[in-house]
């Protein structure tokens, strides 16, 4: 089986008063995320490039126009990305230390 490495990141999502809400561990893809595809108990999200600087961009559950980037996590924000139509987000400088990269099956990227 073919696989492809993803590497951990952690996210902080903001309300959009720039109040942090919560944060997850999140690994990160290179491309789109089949999330059909993805083994049972995975989530995917992805990043909305909302104008170019940075401080408006948005964590959501799918994104077709402005995608930057897909991100799988084991913890389900859906609900919470879903009550707040996505939700302003920044990477924490800190590397997770308790992550270590995961080997994932190539077919996340198939359609």
């Amino acid at each position: 089986m073919n696989t492809v490495t993803l590497y951990p990141m952690r996210v902080v999502l903001q309300d959009e008063d720039g109040n942090d809400v919560r944060s997850l561990n999140v690994y990160e893809a290179d491309r789109r995320v089949n999330a059909d595809n993805l083994p049972a108990g995975w989530h995917r999200y992805a990043w909305r490039d909302n104008g170019g600087d940075g401080r408006h961009d948005t964590f959501e559950n799918w994104v077709c126009v402005n995608h930057m980037n897909d991100y799988i996590s084991r913890d389900d924000v859906s609900a919470l990305l879903d009550e707040h139509g996505g939700m302003n987000f920044e990477f924490e400088d800190t590397w997770p230390n308790e992550e270590q990269p995961i080997a994932m099956p190539a077919s996340i990227y198939q359609r």
